[in-house]
């Protein structure tokens, strides 16, 4: 028979463990709850100040985001206005307006294919020197 100051204090830890709650997680690098999804986060940075003179205007910007953005990413993304500097090839610091795109999309080289597409037909359009991409692995839930 089981004394009772262990039968007490069982029954204590019992009570008081019943209030805690553990989150289960899965099992690779982020930890993404079982509620989530591991997908890449892209950001693209697309500035615009046109070589040689000019900037992408609003006019040419809508033009692009229904030409190539809305059709690239039917599914969504979110767009920032920003300011940034960057140093260019010629090793002149260049300030300018910008255009933050942010795309969450699967890991896969079909969505690969089209964020490098994105990046190709913006940088012809504009005579753009660079897009810089930031890419990271992102728990998500919709």
């Amino acid at each position: 028979m089981i004394p009772l100051i262990a039968r007490c204090t069982f029954a204590a830890a019992a009570a008081l463990l019943a209030g805690c709650h553990a989150e289960w997680v899965r099992e690779h690098p982020l930890g993404c709850r079982l509620d989530e999804q591991l997908f890449v986060r892209d950001t693209l940075y697309f500035g615009r100040s046109i070589p040689g003179g000019g900037e992408v205007d609003a006019d040419a910007w809508r033009h692009f985001e229904t030409d190539v953005l809305l059709r690239a990413f039917p599914r969504g993304y979110t767009e920032l206005d920003a300011s940034g500097r960057w140093r260019g090839a010629d090793g002149a610091t260049i300030g300018e307006a910008s255009r933050i795109v942010i795309i969450v999309h699967a890991d896969d080289s079909t969505s690969e294919t089209t964020v490098r597409d994105v990046v190709a037909r913006y940088r012809a359009m504009f005579r753009q020197e660079s897009v810089l991409r930031e890419r990271a692995a992102a728990c998500v839930s919709f």
